[in-house]
Order: structure tokens, then C-alpha cells, then sequence
């Protein structure tokens, strides 16, 4: 090689060193994002203040700007062209006409809004920051146009901490003198402690995944009252699908109304972290499942089991609550034979350390024949009941000839005899032959459940 080839080619090696250096200098060192740290001249709470009449359209027509911290967007699809900001004094829905807004606007990133000209108003009590329109000759509030944003939305800081606020269900009532649509934490990222799905939200998806994408409610409580919360869900979420854990634990959420209904919003399943056991050892109230008309009901791990006569138990449903049923009103067999009908639970495994105590409801019409309430520690789950040892723990009968009676509630039975065991519940529902079947008694048991104490 002549010298000025070499020449030439360590000019091209330099050259060429050069460029991936800086190249790689670039890839490792990105531009930081500065804060503009424009001048805010207002909270979001003082901005809320401002709308005081559901359903008014209040123009911004000051120089006013807020601003605060991302704490919801719409990447998991839970949320539609909508973000949710924070700042010190109170959470805000903003309304953005522009899909795939996280990636501008991730979780965690300080924005400021320039509030002239935008509107406030409200979604049945639920407060919005965005623009009024004129649709159709009526005022609706729509998000800001996509080619808008900018002139409003200005971006700052990224990875700001997003802490959410740790209450009790007795928060979200409202305070006294305190409008449902001014409650002081709707629009915040909330957390709730020892919650976990009702029963029955524990076996169906958060939402519906069919082709029609109907919003799902799933309902959570705590261990120490029947008061239930409404996780709102949309079909377009991509968590739609999946089954809400079955445990207990914490939940964030951001906290809404629509009317005078809570509700929260989860931003994806990671908000719930349901990983401690239930409250209860074993409840079940039917929600999740469908009514069967006169077809006797089929559950996974559950037996129905007709001993004597044409009698099975079915799922029937009052006022949107669904519960088993056994009636021999409609026997064919009862006049010659008598009726002997099984509805037996699952396995139920009693851990030792506890004093565990059982309970139902009974709804009931009718004074002929008996509905028991028992439990075994011998039954093995085959179709022949009868032959093990049950334990009675009450017997309904004579009930009255009118209306339905109410769920009553039956017990607390002290199940401390079967802790360290495995047992097995069961109604017998028995009618002698012969009985008129405008007499033989309706029974609807609902809502079984073991405490742990």
C-alpha cells in the first residue's frame, strides 16, 4: 500500500470514529426536558370553585393557569382522550380531543394550562376542564382540538412523584355543607386499604370484551361493613378481559361520581393489589351467574341433588339479586312421592387458629314442608347425601301464605367444632307426599358465608 493510500484510508478511520463516537455520545446523553415554570395564578380547587350549577358551561375569560402532575392517561385504554391532573389542592379531568395521549403525557409529568378560553363545566356532577361547543343548536363540553393543544397545554418536568391519597370509605361522603360535585377529592388518585371484590365479582372479567364494549361495574368492599364501591371499567380497556383478583388488600383508583354514584377508576391491574386473604373463609351470593328458569341450576363444585321426587334447585333472580330457589308447586310426582331435594357447597377447608362463624339468608313463602341448613364433615362429594352424617344446624318451615318474607339472616353458628377439618354445607328441602301444592313451601337461600371470627 502506497503512502497515500494509507493517508487516505486513516482519514477515513478517523472520519468514521468520529461519527459513531458521536453518535454514541448522543444516545447516551438525550435533551433533558426544562421546566418552563410559568407563572401559576390559580389551584385546581380554586378552579373547580368557579362551577357552582351542574350542568353549566363557565367560559374562562381571565388570564388564569393552573398546573399540575399527571396522574392518569389513556394508555391502558381505561381513560378516552381525557387525562387526569393533580396538584396540592385537588385532581381535575381534562378533556383533550387527541388519542394516544400518554405518550406526551406520561404519569408523572408537570403540565400548566392556559385556562382562557377554555370552559369548565360537568359530566352529571363530575367536573371537566375543556372547550364549550355548539352541537346541534346545545352547548356540550368537548376536549380541546388536537391542532389547539399547544396553545394551551404546555409541558414541564418529567417523573414528578405521584403519591396517591390514603382514605377510608367514610371519606368520600360528603362533607357537611359540601356539594356531591365540589366533594374535595373527586379527580384525585385515592388509595382505599383492606378491600376486596364481592364474591361474585370474582368470577367475571372487569368489563365486556364482546363486540358491543360495554362498560363493566364490579363492586369492592372491607371486611367490616356491606358498604360497596363501583370499579368502573370500559370495554376498551386492555385489561377488559381479565378477572379481578380474588384476595384482599389495596386498591388506587381515581375517584369519580356519575350523579350521585362513586365510582373509581383503576389505570391498569397493577392499581389493585388484592394479595391478602378474603375476609371470609367462604361466601357466596350467586351474583356471578345466570338464572336457569326451570332448569336446575349448575355450579362448578356444587351438587344439586333431587333424593326423592322431580324437585331440583334453580337460580331465579328479584330485583336484580340471584339466588337459588326450590319450590314442589309445579311436581308432577309429589301426590304419590315425597320430595327430597340437596343443594350441597364445595369442599370448605377450616384452618385452626380461628373461630369461624357461619351465616345465611333466606327468603321464604308458604307454611308445608322444611328447609334445613346443615353440614357435614364425612360427605364425599358423590350423589348419595344421605348416606353420610349431617349436623342440623336450624330448620325453616311454616312459612306464611302471602308475600315473600324478607332474606332474613340466619345464625351466627358457631363452626369453632369443625376447625382443622374439611366440611361440606347443604339445604335439604323436604315436602311429605301428598301435600297440596297450593300450600308446599317456596325457599330462596342466598348469601352463605363462614368469618374467620
Amino acid at each position: 500500500m502506497n503512502i497515500k493510500s494509507i493517508i487516505r484510508f486513516s482519514s477515513f478511520a478517523i472520519l468514521f470514529a468520529m461519527i459513531i463516537s458521536s453518535c454514541k455520545k448522543n444516545y447516551e446523553a438525550p435533551p433533558v426536558l426544562t421546566d418552563p415554570n410559568i407563572p401559576v395564578t390559580t389551584t385546581i380547587k380554586a378552579l373547580k370553585a368557579m362551577h357552582t350549577v351542574s350542568g353549566a358551561f363557565d367560559v374562562i375569560n381571565t388570564d388564569i393557569t393552573i398546573s399540575g402532575v399527571v396522574i392518569a392517561n389513556d394508555k391502558s385504554g381505561n381513560l378516552y382522550k381525557e387525562l387526569y391532573i393533580q396538584d396540592a389542592t385537588g385532581g381535575l379531568s381534562i378533556q383533550l380531543a387527541s388519542n394516544g395521549l400518554y405518550a406526551n403525557y406520561p404519569v408523572g409529568k408537570k403540565i400548566y394550562i392556559k385556562c382562557k378560553g377554555l370552559c369548565i363545566s360537568d359530566y352529571n356532577n363530575m367536573i371537566q376542564l375543556g372547550v364549550r361547543a355548539l352541537i346541534n343548536g346545545t352547548y356540550t363540553l368537548e376536549g380541546i382540538p388536537a391542532p389547539l393543544i399547544a396553545n394551551y397545554v404546555i409541558s414541564g418536568s418529567l417523573n414528578n412523584p405521584v403519591v396517591p391519597k390514603v382514605v377510608t370509605i367514610a371519606d368520600l361522603n360528603n362533607p357537611p355543607g359540601v356539594t356531591t360535585m365540589q366533594h374535595p377529592l373527586l379527580g384525585d388518585l385515592i388509595q382505599l386499604n383492606d378491600m376486596e371484590f364481592i364474591a361474585g365479582d370474582t368470577k367475571r372479567p372487569y368489563a365486556d370484551t364482546s363486540y358491543y364494549k360495554r362498560s363493566g361495574d364490579r363492586y369492592i368492599k372491607n371486611c367490616t361493613s356491606s358498604t360497596t364501591l363501583n370499579v368502573r371499567t370500559s370495554g376498551f380497556a386492555d385489561f377488559a378481559g381479565k378477572i379481578p383478583q380474588a384476595g384482599n388488600g389495596n386498591i388506587v383508583a381515581i375517584y369519580t361520581v356519575y350523579s350521585s354514584t362513586k365510582q373509581l377508576i383503576i389505570r391498569d391491574t397493577t392499581d389493585v393489589k388484592f394479595n391478602n386473604p378474603r375476609c371470609f373463609l367462604f361466601e357466596e351470593d350467586f351474583q356471578a351467574y345466570s338464572t336457569t328458569g326451570s332448569t336446575a341450576m349448575s355450579l362448578p363444585g356444587w351438587q344439586n341433588i333431587q333424593e326423592s321426587g322431580d324437585v331440583p334447585y334453580t337460580l331465579a333472580s328479584f330485583s336484580g339479586n340471584i339466588f337459588p330457589k326450590v319450590s314442589a308447586f309445579t311436581s308432577s310426582t309429589m301426590a304419590t312421592t315425597p320430595i327430597k331435594s340437596w343443594l350441597i357447597t364445595p369442599p370448605i377447608a377450616i384452618p385452626t387458629g380461628l373461630t369461624p362463624k357461619y351465616t345465611f339468608t333466606c327468603s321464604r313463602r308458604y307454611p308445608a314442608g322444611t328447609f334445613k341448613a346443615m353440614v357435614s364433615t364425612n360427605y364425599n362429594g358423590g350423589n348419595n347425601p344421605q348416606a353420610s352424617t349431617w349436623t342440623i344446624l336450624t330448620t325453616l318451615s311454616n312459612a306464611p301464605s302471602g308475600a315473600f318474607t324478607p332474606f332474613d339472616t340466619f345464625g351466627p353458628f358457631d363452626f369453632a367444632p369443625y376447625i382443622g377439618k374439611t366440611i361440606y354445607l347443604a339445604f335439604l328441602y323436604e315436602a311429605p307426599a301428598g301435600t297440596p301444592p297450593n300450600t308446599v313451601g317456596t325457599y330462596e337461600p342466598d348469601d352463605l358465608k363462614i368469618s374467620k371470627n
